[in-house]
């Protein structure tokens, strides 16, 4: 395979930016997986096809829901209703779903032997995966974008606490049920949840880079990929040296990539500038009017200056201009000059239009900070505000990169300049916007603190304080002779928040308890986003693995997710992701797989089968959704036998025959052993359903035959029905097994795994009585089906058990003469020992279910009063009885007497069935040659002969469970309807050549009155 390009780009169909689109699809240039497609390849079905039958559930084996659990052996009508809503989610979510899954199939790193193609490969899936998020968000903004001005309005007027605005907050409530598309219906809390994954994206594709460099030896480490410049020396500029501090500090840059995603993630969020202190300005009472400062102010000052006639300055401590320099209200002083200090300095107000219209500029200054714009740009719009002053202060950012900071000559200037804003944040006594202003260019927190309003906003201004005051420390260090002497303070938070290593996780672990953000920490993608500013997601992942397994056995065992008695570090369940949130295991899911594929250390084997736990739930879920056509790409990311326990678990409930070839495809091409795929389903299904009867069920209870009640019937007769009341209804365990046994048909080779299993089946199903189902298997998986599929890879052509008995006289003369006829000779015996004791146990229920087809006519042929209809029915009986006649045969020789298995077991089946079965037989015969043909009733003398000879197994057999009587009272009777029958009808010969062969004839029967001569 050539080596993948970094240069990866998602082309999306026209049609494809809706999250929900069926017509999506996908091209990823850069990348083979387009053109490199096997045999085996196949779109994800943009609709699944259902995969369950109409008497069939979806799998109950494992249950991360609580309901599935119960409904394992409920009727399919009332598991369809529980799994409802998990199908409305698989419809809102399955267009991502597929796309996520189509990228792993075509960047699967698992595909890569080599390191450094492995990383480059789980490099561009996190591309891909940031790329599907970003495609999702713009199609729902755009869906509704009414919706977002409206809410963004709303949220931001509630932010300017303290003063009243013009438009009532009722009217803006989000009154949007959601917009309808197609057949989904997608809310703004659909576009809030993924502009979250969008941004989680975001931030693990930068911090990839850093914690998980490019193995290339001579590729040189991602975490220092910042431009080099030349030694530093007296006269580098503040760029250079903020440049040379990221390069020598990986602290400061991974706080530096995290303020970034910070800053671009308010900026993609956030509503735009001049909207945002629109409504501020309005209520300015101003007009369109953005520049001349306190317009309001100034008019009241000029208006007491003409009534009083001043012509000089104002002086704040002249009485008569204190009792006369009042706002509108009458309330508080007004400022007696216009400067920017006037209001600390005289401890006075504005007019309450000019406070709204000075909260206007702060709020925009604060917001161009947080949302990372350049200091240029943020002087720009305060100059169209004729607010120069303020453009003045923003110079001396270090990480803006603009050419003002390539000019400047002193980077010691930018730590004067820090205590400085440091000063006004702590003293001015403005604004609070204006305050948090200068903490930002200081690296303040309590002056920003109280303008936070979100988990980013309080990460932000922790982050750009330590990062300002490390860059500080820097430059002093490297610098010693330029140190700071100014009598001002400054904020040191370093020291504040101590040990480095640590500041991240310790950070993330207050925002949980601090009041004002444990609510959004609460959200799965802001614990996602902490765990990864924290670096913790080992140990977060691991605690994940745990919490899923508690949710799984909660209400039982679980069969996919075991248990585990290691107790949770947070018992708050809340803290953790829960089974039903699809969307957020969907993201946990492969942000796992991504760091599994660069190499993160999972702790061992039994905290790996912790932390899988999260793969496995969300194939759960892929099943519950009807993807099952994804499941064996994720079962391919687990390791060791457990991603066969999963793939058998989940792939149970596949019933459609094409279907289940395209998933033997999918694992072949996921390098999954079909072969070990189907034994291990088999095995699984003993464990999760094991026998625990006491003794053998069938012993004593199995019944096929009750009293004769009319006066013309003599002994006793079948039981119609003996089946049950519903011929298909077979329990909800037995057609797991049956299911599992069809998978063995699939795959080549096993077959004497394939013969046992079903051996196994049948010895299990008839301890147990359920016939229905030991009828059903043979109907699917019937021993010439078997054969007919297994025989080419073994033997080199198609064949049944005709062939296979055969003498080989068919064979090439070549063959024979190089002995290879010998050897095949010898190879179908084998084959034919592994198969037999299936092949009588499936004659035994093709016989029981001859005879109930028999007996049902019977009782038909019984009900029916027309001549006409009796024809038919006769007809039709004639026609049931050849086949009963035929399967019967080989219970009356050697029956399960040379298994190759457990013979205790089959000797107690030989016991509880045989005796019954044969005395119902005969009692069959009895019934049918009264109505058909007295041959019939003559073949049950030619039975009691074959029961009675010499090297008979039944004989004993019969009178080891003490039944002989009861076996000579059937003969009896059927002797005696043979009797009643010739007497009337006379000694007209048989019709049968066979029987006559054998010397039966009508005339032993014939009864007459008068002596013969």
């Amino acid at each position: 395979m050539a080596p993948i390009t970094r240069s990866v780009a998602l082309v999306p169909h026209a049609n494809s930016l809706h999250p929900n689109s069926r017509e999506a699809s996908w091209q990823f240039v850069g990348s083979e997986m387009a053109s490199d497609r096997d045999s085996s390849e196949r779109e994800v079905s943009e609709e699944p096809a259902s995969l369950y039958d109409d008497t069939e559930i979806a799998s109950g084996v494992d249950d991360e829901y609580g309901e599935e659990r119960r409904a394992q052996f409920e009727d399919p009508e009332d598991h369809e209703d529980i799994l409802h809503p998990l199908r409305e989610a698989a419809n809102r979510v399955g267009h991502e779903v597929e796309l996520f899954a189509q990228a792993l199939d075509g960047y699967n790193p698992l595909s890569s032997t080599a390191k450094d193609e492995r990383h480059e490969k789980t490099l561009d899936l996190i591309d891909i995966y940031h790329n599907i998020a970003l495609e999702t968000v713009q199609t729902l903004r755009e869906r509704h974008a009414a919706d977002v001005r409206k809410k963004d309005g709303l949220r931001w007027r509630k932010k300017m606490r303290g003063f009243k605005i013009a438009q009532d907050d009722d009217e803006l409530e989000d009154e949007s049920d959601g917009v309808q598309y197609g057949s989904t219906q997608t809310t703004l809390e659909d576009l809030a949840r993924w502009e979250q994954e969008a941004q989680t994206w975001d931030l693990l594709r930068r911090l990839v880079h850093l914690r998980f460099p490019s193995p290339r030896p001579s590729g040189g480490s991602e975490s220092k990929a910042i431009s080099q410049h030349r030694p530093l020396h007296q006269y580098s500029t503040q760029q250079e040296v903020w440049t040379k501090f990221l390069e020598a500090d990986d602290f400061a840059l991974e706080r530096k990539i995290v303020l970034d995603w910070l800053k671009d993630t308010s900026e993609e969020s956030g509503e735009d500038i001049d909207v945002l202190v629109k409504d501020l300005q309005q209520n300015a009472d101003r007009g369109d009017i953005i520049t001349h400062g306190w317009l309001h102010t100034k008019a009241a000052i000029k208006n007491q200056k003409r009534i009083h006639v001043w012509p000089q300055a104002l002086d704040p401590s002249s009485p008569e201009v204190q009792r006369a320099l009042l706002n509108s209200s009458r309330t508080d002083s007004l400022v007696t000059q216009l400067d920017p200090d006037a209001m600390a300095r005289q401890n006075r107000k504005l007019e309450a239009q000019d406070e709204y219209f000075e909260r206007s500029i702060w709020l925009g200054c604060y917001e161009m900070l947080r949302r990372g714009r350049p200091a240029i740009e943020i002087r720009e719009w305060c100059m169209e505000r004729t607010e120069v002053w303020r453009a003045v202060s923003f110079s001396g950012l270090p990480d803006d990169g603009s050419n003002d900071n390539e000019e400047a000559g002193d980077p010691t200037s930018s730590a004067l300049w820090r205590r400085m804003c440091f000063d006004l944040a702590r003293k001015s006594g403005g604004d609070r916007y204006e305050r948090a202003v200068y903490g930002i260019l200081s690296g303040d927190i309590s002056s920003v603190e109280d303008v936070c309003s979100s988990w980013d906003d309080f990460i932000f201004m922790h982050y750009n304080a330590l990062l300002r005051t490390q860059f500080d420390n820097y430059v002093q260090r490297l610098y010693p002779e330029r140190a700071v002497t100014v009598p001002f303070g400054v904020f040191d938070a370093v020291q504040f928040h101590g040990e480095p290593k640590t500041v991240g996780k310790r950070l993330v672990n207050n925002l949980k308890t601090d009041p004002r953000t444990a609510a959004e920490t609460l959200l799965p993608m802001k614990m996602l986003q902490g765990v990864l500013i924290a670096n913790d997601f080992d140990h977060f992942i691991y605690q994940q693995g745990l919490a899923l397994s508690k949710l799984a056995n909660a209400h039982g065992p679980s069969n996919l997710i075991p248990t585990t008695n290691e107790q949770l570090e947070n018992d708050d369940m809340q803290r953790y992701i829960a089974l039903d949130d699809h969307d957020s295991l969907r993201v946990l899911t492969h942000a796992l797989l991504v760091f599994i594929s660069l190499g993160l250390d999972l702790g061992g084997a039994y905290r790996q089968t912790v932390v899988e736990n999260i793969i496995v739930s969300y194939i759960s879920f892929l099943r519950l959704a009807g993807k099952e056509e994804l499941i064996p790409l994720y079962c391919s990311q687990l390791s060791g036998n457990r991603r066969y326990a999963t793939l058998s678990r989940n792939l149970i409930d596949v019933t459609d025959p094409e279907q289940r070839v395209t998933q033997i495809n999918l694992m072949r091409k996921f390098g999954l052993d079909v072969q070990e795929f189907v034994k291990f389903q088999s095995r699984y299904l003993f464990a999760d359903f094991p026998d625990n009867s006491d003794g053998y069920p069938a012993s004593g209870s199995f019944s096929l035959l009750e009293d004769a009640t009319e006066p013309n019937e003599n002994g006793q007769k079948l039981r119609r029905d003996f089946f049950g009341d519903d011929p298909d209804k077979v329990e909800r365990v037995d057609m797991l097994f049956i299911r599992s046994l069809e998978w063995y048909l699939l795959v080549d080779g096993l077959w004497s795994e394939t013969f046992l299993f079903g051996t196994m089946l049948y010895l299990r199903f008839f301890k147990h009585m359920h016939l229905t189902a030991a009828r059903m298997l043979a109907s699917r998986v019937p021993s010439q089906n078997i054969a007919r599929s297994k025989t080419y890879a073994i033997i080199g052509q198609v064949m049944d058990f005709a062939a296979l008995e055969s003498d080989g006289e068919d064979e090439d003369l070549t063959e024979i003469m190089d002995g290879y006829a010998e050897e095949k000779k010898f190879l179908r015996k084998h084959l034919l020992a592994e198969a037999k004791s299936y092949r009588e146990l499936e004659a035994l229920i093709e016989s029981l279910d001859n005879m109930e087809t028999v007996t049902s006519m019977g009782y038909l042929l019984h009900e029916q009063s027309s001549p006409k209809w009796q024809k038919g029915w006769r007809q039709q009986l004639a026609k049931a009885v050849q086949p009963t006649r035929a399967s019967i045969q080989p219970l009356l020789k050697g029956w399960l007497l040379s298994s190759q298995q457990d013979d205790a077991e089959f000797q107690l089946l030989r016991e509880a069935y045989l005796p019954e079965t044969i005395i119902a037989y005969v009692y069959t015969l009895q019934f049918a040659g009264s109505i058909l043909s007295r041959d019939l009733l003559m073949e049950c003398m030619d039975l009691s002969a074959l029961i009675a000879a010499e090297d008979s197994d039944l004989q004993d057999l019969f009178i080891k469970i003490s039944r002989m009587q009861e076996l000579v009272e059937a003969f009896a009777y059927a002797g005696k309807t043979l009797l009643i029958i010739t007497s009337i009808k006379g000694g007209s010969g048989s019709r049968s050549k066979k029987l006559r062969a054998k010397g039966w004839t009508p005339d032993l029967w014939s009864v007459s009155s008068q002596p013969r001569i």
